[in-house]
C-alpha cells in the first residue's frame, strides 16, 4: 500500500508499555505531544489489580471485580501468580480447570490491552512488557508466552528498574547521573545501579530477590493482627485469608499517612476489628527492610562503590511509599529519596517510552514515502526530543553448566558467563566429547543460572541436546565449540560447531528429566570418558609487570580460561614476586576465575624477584587426581634461578606438567629449565601473550592434556 492511506496507517501505529506487576499492573502510551502517560480504566483508576476471579457467568474476570471478590471471601481467586512464573509444575485451579502462571498473566495482559484499545480507539497489537531485573530465563520466556496468549507481539522485555530509570531520564538534565533504582514492588525487589546520561541509559549492575516484596509486609501485618486477637476472632479471620489480606493491604497504605489504622473483616457471621500502629508494623517488618539494605550493600561492593559515589536513590514501586523506606534511604545514603516521578507509574511510563523508541527505530529503517507527507511521517518524533534514545542493560544471573569437579568426585555448577554481563552478548566454550562414530551421537548440556557451585541452588534452563555429528569410522574424541548468547531480552540461545570438521551441529532444548537436579547430587560415574584436569596459572607480579604488562597478562588469562572445557578442568591462580600468594584455589567456576584475575595487582607480593611458585604448585597439585598443569609467566630474570629450576624438577617428577611462558627480559634458557619439555618453554612478545595462552589452552582441551 502506498500514498496517504499508508502514511495514515503508519502514523496510527501505536505500541504500549505494560507494567505486569505481582499485585498491580498498569498500561501506558506515548501521546501526541511525545510524552508517556498512563491509560486509566473506565473508572479513572491508573492501576489494575493483578487478580483473576470468576464472574457471575463463571468466566474469568480481572482487576477490581476480582479483588472485590477476594475481599468478599470468594473461594476461587488467583493472585500472586507472577511469583511462580516459569515454574512448569505450578498450577492454580479456577473455574473448573488448572491455569499456569503464564495463562493467568495473559488474562491480565489481555485486560490491559482491551483497556488501551477502548481509550485510544484503535487496535493495540504490540507491547513492551516489564519484568523484574532478577527474572531468570524461564521466567522471561514465560512472560513472552503470556504476551503471545494475550494476542500481543512483545518486541522487547524491559527490566522494571531500567524502565523506571528511563522514565526519570525523560526530564532533561546536563551530564550523567549515577543512580540506585530501589524497586520494591508488590512481590519482587530489585536494586540496580544505573547511569542516566543525556543520550543513553546504562545499567551497570543489578541485584534482587523475586520473592521479596510488599506482599511480605502485608503478611507480617496480618500476623500482627492475628496475634492480638482472642482465639475465636483469630479463628474466624483464619477462615477468610483473602479478605484479611485485602484489608491489611488497605491498612498498610493508611499507615503510610497515619500513625494507626483499623482492620475490620467480616467472616463467619462476625465482624472482627483490630487496631494496628505504624510503630508495631515497622518493628514487625524491620528485618524485611534490612534484607533490601543487604542487597544494596552487596551491589555496591561488587561495583567497588560506596554511598558517596551515588548521586541519589530513586524509589520505585508502591511499597516505597512506606515511611520506613524513605527514612532508610536518607539515613543510609545521606540524601533524601529522589523524586519527580510517581512510584506506581514510573515502570509503565518507562516501558511506553521504550515502545516509542522501538517504533522510531523501525520508522527510521523504513524507506520514506514520496512527497511531503511521507517526509513528515518519517521525521515526526514519537517520543519528545531530549529524551535518552539508547538503553544498555545487563543480565542479572550468571550462566553456567553442570560440570565435574577437578577430582571427578562430584558435580558442580560451572559459571560460563558471569552476572552483570552486557547484553546482547555471546561467548564460546569448548566441550570435549567422545564419539561412537555411528552418526547417532548425542551430547547433552545442562544449562543453569546461579551464582554458586551448589547444583541445588541453580535455576535449570533445560537439557540442551547437540546432534548432527558426521558419521566416522570407529570412535574418536572431538571438541565441540558451544556458543552461548544472551539476546536483548536476556534470553539464552545456544549453537554448536564441531571444531575438527567445522560442522554446524543441531541444538534442541528438551524438558528437564524428572531426576534433575537429584542426579547431580550423586558422584559422577567412574566410567566417565573425560579425565579431570587441574591448571594453575602462576604470574610474576614483580615491579616490572606494572601497567600495560599486567593488563596484557590479565587479558591472556581471560583468553586462556575461555578456551578450556570447564566441565572437566579446574583453574587456580598464583601470584609471586618476593613471596607467593594463592589468589584462587582451583575451581570450575569461570566467574570466580575472572574476578580473581581482575584483582591481580603488582606489589601485593612485593616488587622484587626473590620467590618462585614451584613449592606452592607442588603443594596444591601433589595430592590432586587427573592431569595436572601449571602455566608460569615470567617477564624478567629471577633472583634465584638455579633453586627455582630444582624445585620445578620436583614438580616434573610428581607428574605435574609445567609450561613456561616468557617475554621482555625473561631468560629463554631458564624457561627451558623450568618447563617439562623444550616444547613447553615459550618466549613471545607482550602483544602476542593472549594468542600464546589461547593456544596452550586449546592444546590442553583438544588433547585431554597430552602433547
Amino acid at each position: 500500500m502506498t500514498g496517504p492511506a499508508a502514511v495514515e496507517g503508519r502514523q496510527a501505529e501505536v505500541a504500549v508499555g505494560i507494567d505486569l506487576g505481582t499485585t498491580y499492573s498498569a498500561v501506558a502510551w506515548v501521546n501526541g505531544d511525545g510524552d508517556p502517560e498512563i491509560i486509566p480504566d473506565v473508572l479513572g483508576d491508573p492501576l489494575t489489580a493483578s487478580v483473576v476471579g470468576l464472574g457471575a457467568d463463571g468466566r474469568p474476570v480481572v482487576g477490581g471485580d476480582a479483588k472485590q471478590g477476594q475481599a468478599d471471601g470468594a473461594d476461587e481467586v488467583a493472585h500472586l501468580f507472577k511469583r511462580w512464573m516459569g515454574n512448569p509444575a505450578f498450577r492454580l485451579p479456577l473455574g473448573g480447570r488448572e491455569w499456569t502462571p503464564a495463562e493467568l498473566s495473559a488474562l491480565v495482559l489481555g485486560h490491559l490491552k482491551a483497556q488501551a484499545e477502548d481509550a485510544l480507539g484503535r487496535p493495540v497489537t504490540r507491547a513492551v512488557v516489564t519484568v523484574p531485573e532478577y527474572f531468570t530465563h524461564p521466567e522471561r520466556a514465560a512472560t513472552l508466552e503470556a504476551g503471545r496468549l494475550a494476542g500481543l507481539e512483545v518486541p522487547r522485555l524491559i527490566s522494571e528498574p531500567t524502565a523506571a530509570a528511563l522514565a526519570y531520564g525523560l526530564r532533561p538534565a546536563p551530564g550523567t547521573r549515577r543512580v540506585l533504582v530501589y524497586d520494591l514492588g508488590g512481590g519482587t525487589f530489585d536494586i540496580s545501579l544505573v547511569e542516566i546520561g543525556e543520550e543513553e541509559i546504562t545499567v551497570v549492575a543489578a541485584e534482587g530477590d523475586h520473592e521479596l516484596g510488599g506482599r511480605d509486609w502485608d503478611d507480617r501485618l496480618a500476623g500482627e493482627v492475628l496475634r492480638g486477637l482472642p482465639r475465636e476472632d483469630a479463628a474466624a479471620l483464619g477462615a477468610a485469608p483473602g479478605a484479611l489480606l485485602v484489608e491489611v493491604e488497605r491498612a498498610k497504605q493508611a499507615l503510610s499517612a497515619r500513625r494507626s489504622a483499623e482492620v475490620r473483616v467480616t467472616a463467619r457471621g462476625r465482624t472482627v476489628r483490630a487496631e494496628v500502629t505504624r510503630e508495631a508494623f515497622e518493628e514487625a517488618t524491620r528485618d524485611l527492610l534490612e534484607q533490601t539494605g543487604q542487597l544494596a550493600a552487596k551491589l555496591l561492593r561488587e561495583t567497588g562503590l560506596d554511598w558517596d559515589g551515588i548521586d541519589g536513590v530513586l524509589p520505585v514501586g508502591g511499597s516505597t511509599r512506606m515511611p520506613m523506606v524513605g527514612r532508610w534511604i536518607e539515613r543510609t545514603s545521606g540524601r533524601p529519596p529522589m523524586g519527580g516521578i510517581h512510584p506506581d507509574h514510573a515502570v509503565a511510563l518507562g516501558a511506553a517510552a521504550q515502545a516509542a523508541i522501538l517504533l522510531e527505530e523501525e520508522a527510521a529503517a523504513r524507506p520514506r514515502l514520496p512527497g511531503p507527507a511521507g517526509d513528515r511521517a518519517a521525521d515526526a518524533p514519537i517520543l519528545r526530543l531530549g529524551a535518552p534514545r539508547r538503553i544498555s542493560n545487563v543480565v542479572a544471573h550468571s550462566l553456567g553448566m553442570i560440570a565435574e569437579s577437578a577430582e571427578g568426585d562430584r558435580y558442580l555448577n560451572s559459571v560460563l558467563l558471569p552476572r552483570n554481563q552486557r547484553i546482547p552478548s555471546v561467548a564460546t566454550r569448548p566441550y570435549q566429547f567422545g564419539l561412537k562414530g555411528d552418526g547417532g551421537d548425542e551430547m547433552e548440556v545442562f544449562l543453569t543460572q546461579g551464582e554458586t557451585e551448589d547444583v541445588e541452588d541453580c535455576a535449570y534452563l533445560g537439557r540442551y541436546v547437540v546432534t548432527g555429528f558426521p558419521a566416522s569410522r570407529g570412535g574418536r574424541r572431538t571438541v565441540v565449540d558451544v556458543s552461548y548468547a544472551y539476546d536483548d531480552n536476556a534470553l539464552v540461545g545456544v549453537t554448536a560447531r564441531e571444531r575438527g570438521t567445522g560442522t554446524d551441529l543441531e541444538v534442541t532444548v528438551h524438558d528437564l528429566p524428572p531426576d534433575v537436579p537429584d542426579r547431580f547430587l550423586e558422584a559422577p560415574p567412574r566410567t566417565a570418558s573425560r579425565e579431570p584436569m587441574t591448571v594453575y596459572l602462576a604470574f610474576d607480579l614483580s615491579g616490572s609487570m606494572a601497567g600495560h604488562p599486567l593488563s596484557e597478562a590479565q587479558r591472556a588469562a581471560r583468553t586462556f580460561v575461555g578456551q578450556l572445557d570447564l566441565t572437566t578442568t579446574a583453574v587456580g591462580l598464583i601470584g609471586f614476586s618476593d613471596r607467593v600468594d594463592v589468589a584462587l584455589r582451583a575451581t570450575n567456576n569461570g566467574a570466580d576465575v575472572s574476578r580473581a584475575v581482575k584483582r591481580l595487582e603488582v606489589g601485593t607480593t612485593g616488587i622484587g624477584n626473590a620467590a618462585d611458585p614451584f613449592d606452592t604448585i607442588l603443594e596444591l597439585l601433589g595430592g590432586t587426581g587427573g592431569r595436572r598443569f601449571s602455566v608460569v609467566l615470567a617477564d624478567g630474570v629471577w633472583a634465584y634461578q638455579r633453586q627455582a629450576t630444582e624445585r620445578a624438577r620436583r614438580c616434573h617428577e610428581e607428574g605435574i606438567e609445567i609450561v613456561a611462558v616468557g617475554f621482555g627480559g625473561a631468560d629463554h634458557e631458564f624457561l627451558k629449565g623450568i618447563a617439562s619439555s623444550t616444547e613447553q618453554a615459550l618466549f613471545t612478545r607482550l602483544g602476542e601473550l593472549s594468542t600464546v595462552f589461547g593456544t596452550i589452552a586449546r592444546e590442553i582441551t583438544e588433547t585431554g592434556g597430552g602433547r
